[in-house]
């Protein structure tokens, strides 16, 4: 793996995306308060984000399908800004993210945005090698509402429209939040110092749960504090990961003890049957996104929806293989809730 500086485009994109998808700011602290190994510190590394949404306050999302809720028909929603951004923008081009994202449309087309937009974990050979009429006729079979279907459609008509906008967005962002960074240049220390430690893929593993690909370029985000990106762009040789700042500094999964409100949430995600299968699955070997989602008969998205809880609550891990993530069960992560639960209830 490859630490690289922060990337301000890549920032800006983490902080839009946190604008779509978080909860209030105060809503993030107790969470990840109650989580963190070090929770002084979680609350120094979350300031630089607060400080960004601050500044960017009165930058409102245009009305358009790439920001509004797109909802799947069990009820998961999703922003289409992500998919076309990841689809053709990539942080070691040095270009505009207009320039370079037009330059993608060109060269791909917008096969890679419906790719994208259908969650598809085929290798880009395979994914390049579909028709854009074999992929608007997978997004119709998609489980997605009426209005999602018609939003992704809009996009893949007026690609360059939706560029435009997003880049357009992106580039505000950017000017916004650039001297916040710069105040906090010192946060990525935490990144330099997490991967110049020995053991660097057992930590990473630990911290997010994820086998990182020896080859990957790794960004570390603090816009992105509290979550872990993974993608690659057809014809890259290496895969893209934004790492936030957060996982770098502090342990967000291994407590030697939990409280007993950490023990139920635990035990809430047991009782749910789709996720207790889905354990049971991973039991047998390791499966990819679309293998559970076959078995199980869901969609992917909800399958990814299910499988991030569980990461969570320390019952997996992921690993990236051939372009895809694959989720092992996590032992340890069961041992530990029986473990603080046997403690709780006073039988050890």
């Amino acid at each position: 793996m490859k630490l690289e500086p922060f990337h301000l485009y890549l920032e800006a994109f983490g902080l839009l995306w946190q604008k779509c998808t978080q909860n209030s700011i105060s809503e993030v602290e107790d969470a990840v308060g109650h989580r963190a190994s070090d929770p002084q510190l979680a609350r120094e590394l979350i300031e630089p984000y607060r400080e960004m949404l601050e500044v960017c306050g009165d930058i409102s999302l245009p009305e358009s399908p790439l920001f509004q809720r797109i909802f799947r028909q069990d009820g998961l929603d999703s922003r289409l800004f992500q998919p076309l951004f990841m689809a053709y923008y990539s942080p070691t081009d040095s270009r505009p993210p207009l320039e370079q994202m037009r330059a993608g449309l060109r060269e791909r087309g917008v096969r890679r945005f419906l790719a994208a937009a259908l969650d598809d974990e085929a290798d880009d050979a395979q994914a390049d090698s579909l028709s854009e009429e074999e992929l608007l006729k997978r997004i119709h079979q998609e489980a997605v509402t009426p209005e999602g279907r018609a939003a992704i459609l809009e996009i893949a008509l007026f690609p360059e429209t939706y560029v435009a906008q997003l880049a357009e967005l992106l580039e505000q962002i950017a000017g916004k939040i650039e001297p916040v960074i710069q105040k906090h240049r010192d946060k990525f220390r935490y990144a330099e110092e997490f991967f110049a430690a020995p053991g660097l893929d057992t930590r990473m593993r630990d911290r997010v749960h994820l086998r990182v690909p020896e080859d990957t370029i790794v960004f570390p985000s603090l816009s992105a504090f509290n979550f872990a990106l993974m993608y690659q762009l057809p014809g890259s040789e290496k895969p893209y990961f934004v790492l936030g700042i957060l996982f770098c500094g502090v342990d967000l999964f291994s407590q030697a003890q939990l409280s007993g409100q950490q023990i139920a949430g635990r035990l809430k995600l047991l009782g749910d049957s789709t996720k207790l299968e889905i354990l049971r699955i991973l039991s047998e070997g390791p499966a990819y996104q679309t293998e559970l989602a076959k078995r199980l008969k869901l969609t992917t998205p909800t399958v990814s929806h299910h499988m991030s809880l569980l990461t969570q609550g320390n019952f997996i891990t992921d690993e990236v293989r051939d372009n895809r993530i694959y989720y092992h069960l996590n032992p340890e992560g069961v041992d530990e809730l029986s473990e603080n639960l046997r403690r709780y209830l006073g039988l050890c």
